[in-house]
């Protein structure tokens, strides 16, 4: 809806506390001619949804403006908006200069209306029509009113006003204040950043009765809560870590070369964007203010999974990890945005059960990924320090015993990691050790089933 008004003042009259379009048109000049432009006028609406709280609107709206200096209420944008990112883009062929700009956003309430009237008169209107007149003192913990030579907090009756305060606003309203070289319609195009939007990616994994492949399936979280509806829009999701410097974030506008997943069932297309990754839904969406939408990533059968058992130095508890590689051979490779794995196995009845869940970062192709889901209730650790001695100024020699029991029907292997300060030697061990860094080193202790297993190794630390 594009609708000029010319400037004629505010509206008067009796007004008990209703919101009316006079009251916004008093925020102008007088004497300007107005237009105001609804999410009714896009003829376009883009929406790059990024991970954390943020994203990049982009919208085409037809303005109607008159020839010379005039106003434009740019409405429908979000609560959360960030005026100082704003771009506008009048097209080529009939331009228009923006002298001036602003975000309006003090929005009509019932307390800031009737803070602009303390100090004034105003009046209750009674049921058998009679009117009651008194002055508002003040509002800072709710109205205070003088009424008959009394201070009074509740008057019977409705509250009525002579007219609405200037610069209160229905919603939040871009304005400009435009000058264009002659009359009629013009295309403009606008792209502004806003907070209060953003997604994350769920995943789950449901394996076999084996235990050892899986059915993988992802789905995308958008989140609106920007004080604004998205109707008819084409939804991008960018997933990878973008700076943010103070209030302000750089949109990413390098353009990629465009690739389909290889598996037949991807409906949302992926590309490269600068260092980051676009994903784009198909077709257009609704997007709600105040709503969750979940829409489906992607599909994959028969995922390798390798369950493995994982001792950490100073822990009593044995983790249980599930890995996988997400490769082409595993039936995935494609790049996989930051979310949360839940992983279910099934009962002997075959009922659905929760093994774990685990926090998974932005991961590349080819990368392999490692839930920690759970810790295991049949592996007991009981750690104990042999020998601790000093040997000259500045080494130190430990002996430590780590014995892992067995309580389950299944023999395990268990990945024991240690770690040791400065440079070190192991001098002698019950296992094989592997070194994984500077200062960490690893164990493969195997466990027979309802048996235990005894890791005593000797390191030797200089500093």
């Amino acid at each position: 809806m594009r609708t000029r008004i010319p400037r004629t003042g505010a509206a008067t009259g009796l007004l008990a506390l209703s919101l009316t379009f006079a009251a916004a048109a008093a925020a102008a000049p007088q004497g300007d001619a107005m237009t105001a432009s609804e999410a009714a006028d896009r003829s376009l609406l883009e929406l790059t949804v990024y991970n954390r709280d943020l994203a990049l609107v982009r919208e085409t709206r037809t303005l109607e403006l008159p020839k010379g200096p005039s106003s434009v209420e740019f409405r429908d944008v979000p609560a959360q908006v960030r005026p100082r990112t704003l771009i506008v883009e009048p097209e080529a062929r009939a331009p228009f200069r923006i002298v001036e700009q602003s975000y309006e956003f003090d929005l009509m309430s019932r307390e800031k209306i009737l803070e602009k009237y303390v100090g004034r008169t105003l009046s209750w209107i009674q049921e058998d029509g009679t009117r009651v007149e008194g002055t508002l003192l003040g509002m800072a913990q709710g109205p205070v009113y003088q009424v008959g030579g009394e201070v009074v907090f509740e008057v019977p009756g409705r509250l009525a006003l002579p007219s609405l305060p200037a610069d209160l606003r229905a919603r939040p309203t871009l304005v400009w204040r435009v000058d264009a070289p002659k009359a009629g319609d013009r295309k403009v195009d606008v792209s502004y950043l806003t907070g209060g939007l953003g997604w994350s990616a769920d995943y789950v994994l449901q394996l076999d009765d084996s235990g050892e492949r899986g059915a993988m399936q992802s789905w995308i979280s958008v989140e609106n809560r920007s004080g604004a509806a998205y109707r008819d829009a084409r939804l991008m999701l960018l997933a990878g870590d973008v700076n943010v410097v103070r209030d302000q974030v750089m949109p990413v506008m390098a353009k990629g070369m465009r690739a389909e997943m290889a598996m037949a069932d991807y409906a949302v297309a992926e590309e490269s964007v600068g260092d980051y990754h676009l994903y784009t839904v198909p077709g257009t969406t609704v997007l709600k203010d105040n709503e969750i939408k979940q829409i489906s990533l992607f599909q994959a059968e028969g995922v390798p999974v390798q369950k493995a058992y994982r001792l950490e130095q100073g822990r009593q508890k044995v983790d249980v990890l599930h890995i996988f590689r997400n490769d082409e051979k595993s039936g995935l490779g494609l790049p996989l945005p930051a979310g949360t794995v839940r992983v279910y196995g099934r009962s002997g009845s075959g009922a659905r059960q929760l093994l774990g869940e685990a926090r998974i970062d932005h991961t590349p192709k080819d990368e392999k990924l490692e839930l920690l889901t759970g810790q295991a209730f049949d592996l007991a650790v009981e750690r104990t320090m042999v020998a601790d001695r000093k040997r000259g100024e500045r080494s130190r020699e430990m002996t430590w015993r780590i014995e892992v029991r067995n309580g389950s029907e299944r023999a395990v292997t268990v990945d024991v990691r240690e770690a040791a300060g400065g440079e070190w030697t192991i001098l002698k061990s019950t296992h094989e050790h592997t070194a994984m860094d500077a200062s960490r080193f690893r164990f493969d202790v195997a466990v027979p089933a309802r048996g235990k297993a005894v890791l005593e190794y000797t390191v030797l630390s200089s500093w």
